[in-house]
């Protein structure tokens, strides 16, 4: 014999509430866990072409070449999606043939745009084939403008093609 404690009714009642409530569990926890299913995105377009030749003697035959150079202000633009959190750019430097005279630097020059905020990197840093913090910030930015600069060149310095990278990693904190 099966004991019943209430009608078909009270029963049928009682499904539809823990379904529903399951389902409001449910949607209670995509949206609390659905943000971390994004993960922070770093997006760097352009880069910078540099020939140096003859027009860049200091002086015309028989001197130096101009030793430094520098990019358009808005060479390089980056934009940090995907975050409502703080984070932090690295940068270090991925050499493919480099001449140990030169060295490459880097400098943020804007803002950007967008809800969040943006810090340091403003003053000229040495790119290094180390990791290191460029910038700072929080939330999503975008069009954070960098400029590049070359410092080292000289005619001591061997005719050819000399190719580097930046790699810019961005890490929510």
């Amino acid at each position: 014999m099966i004991a019943r404690y209430g009608s078909v009714r009270e029963d049928i009642i009682m499904v539809k509430l823990i379904a529903k409530y399951t389902l409001i569990i449910i949607i209670a926890a995509a949206i609390i866990v659905l943000p971390e299913c994004y993960a922070i995105d770093i997006d760097v377009q352009n880069d910078w072409l540099l020939t140096i030749n003859s027009t860049n003697l200091q002086s015309g035959a028989g001197s130096d070449l101009i030793p430094n150079y520098q990019s358009d202000s808005d060479q390089i633009s980056v934009d940090i999606n995907n975050t409502n959190k703080n984070w932090s750019v690295s940068i270090k430097g991925s050499v493919t043939n480099w001449h140990g005279e030169l060295a490459c630097y880097v400098r943020r020059t804007s803002n950007g745009t967008g809800p969040g905020s943006v810090s340091g990197g403003t003053a000229w840093q040495k790119v290094t084939l180390t990791d290191q913090v460029f910038f700072t910030g929080r939330r999503q930015r975008r069009n954070i403008n960098i400029q590049c600069g070359l410092t080292g060149m000289s005619v001591q310095v061997p005719p050819g093609v000399y190719t580097g990278t930046i790699i810019y990693t961005v890490t929510e904190n």
